[in-house]
C-alpha cells in the first residue's frame, strides 16, 4: 500500500524539520509545529521537489493547517507513491 499525501508530508517534517511524527495531524498548523516564515519557504520548495508541484507563498502560511497543505497538493495532482 503507498503512503498519502499525509503521511509523505509527515515524513518531510520529521526528517527536515525535527517535528515529532504524533504532532503532525491534520489540525496542526504549521506555528504549532514551530515553523516560522524561513522554515516554511523550505518546506514549500521541499514539498515542491517531493510531489512536482508547485506552491503559491499565499498557499502555506504559519496560520495553514497541514490537513490545508494536503487539501492544495491534492487539488494540484499530487498523490501517494505508487
Amino acid at each position: 500500500m503507498s503512503p498519502t499525501v499525509l503521511q509523505r508530508l509527515s515524513g518531510i517534517l520529521v526528517s527536515y524539520f525535527g517535528v515529532e511524527e504524533h504532532e503532525v495531524t491534520p489540525d496542526a498548523t504549521f506555528a504549532s509545529l514551530d515553523l516560522d516564515s524561513l522554515a516554511i519557504v523550505e518546506f514549500a520548495m521541499v514539498a515542491e521537489k517531493e510531489f512536482g508541484v508547485v506552491l503559491g507563498e499565499d498557499e502555506v502560511s504559519p496560520r495553514a493547517r497541514i490537513g490545508d497543505a494536503v487539501a492544495v497538493l491534492t487539488a494540484k495532482g499530487a498523490a501517494g507513491n505508487d
